[in-house]
């Protein structure tokens, strides 16, 4: 009779996510963990309560439950999707360029761990997607940051920023940037010469 009653609640709250009513089916999900946690529908319902919270946008929520899920479950495909939202989870909570960058670091980390895992997976695509976001987040930090000391008269400091960049993140868009800016690092040290020396060697 409990277990019918929780399977009941859990198909009420399968319903109410597929129409879209998220806080309400995260109620009847949130019921069957407490009283059913290890079993076959509260492994389920531990998949839905994250998936809710996800939509919701409450990612960090989203995160635990997706890692409890993860621990419990046995069903590959699920788990390996459940990964991938985790990592899209990270991605969510990462920052703008202008702001402290630990958040876009971890995300990075995690969804190269996600594609080291799973090389074959429908969701490889998209992961590189990400990542190519957040590089270029970070590509415009550290090239702002160089910006900034040029602003400042802090030259040292400025060239070692837009290297960085160069090095690192040619594949971005602000690699030009970086150069162009290497340029007016010379010209404002009256290194007339080396300006256009790096200039020809990177016309």
């Amino acid at each position: 009779s409990k277990e019918n009653d929780l399977l009941n609640r859990l198909n009420k709250g399968k319903e109410l996510f597929k129409n879209k009513k998220y806080t309400r089916a995260l109620d009847d999900f949130n019921e069957i963990i407490m009283n059913s946690r290890g079993s076959e529908i509260g492994v389920e319902a531990r998949y839905y309560q994250a998936e809710s919270f996800y939509e919701l946008k409450q990612y960090n929520d989203a995160i635990s439950s997706y890692k409890n899920f993860i621990d419990y479950s046995t069903d590959a495909q699920k788990v390996e999707f459940a990964m991938f939202k985790m990592c899209k989870s990270y991605f969510k909570l990462s920052t703008s360029y202008s702001r402290d960058q630990s958040n876009n670091d971890f995300a990075f980390m995690k969804l190269q761990f996600f594609i080291d895992e799973f090389p074959d997976s429908e969701y490889v695509k998209e992961s590189e997607e990400l990542i190519g976001k957040l590089r270029l987040r970070k590509a415009r930090k550290i090239y702002e940051t160089g910006r900034l000391y040029l602003k400042l008269k802090q030259y040292d400091s400025a060239i070692i920023y837009f290297n960085d960049v160069i090095k690192n993140y040619y594949d971005t868009k602000y690699v030009d940037e970086a150069r162009i800016s290497i340029i007016f690092y010379y010209l404002l040290q009256d290194e007339k010469k080396l300006a256009y020396d790096f200039y020809n060697e990177n016309s």
